[in-house]
């Protein structure tokens, strides 16, 4: 557990969220098209995943 509060895994985590949020606002804000909101869903989950993966870099730890 020594290395569970390192700041990467933190900056992995808010970078992630910061994605997650950027893909909300394509889907939400941008003129609805299938195309938008499939890109929007897409970088939702590719947020997603990124957060999901610092915190287990954190559990691993």
């Amino acid at each position: 557990m020594v290395n569970a509060n390192n700041p990467s895994h933190v900056k992995l985590i808010i970078a992630g969220v910061f994605v997650t949020l950027f893909g909300v606002y394509i889907k939400q804000v941008i003129d609805h098209s299938f195309v938008v909101d499939v890109l929007g869903w897409a970088v939702t989950f590719i947020g997603a995943a990124i957060s999901i993966i610092g915190v287990m870099r954190i559990l691993k730890d």
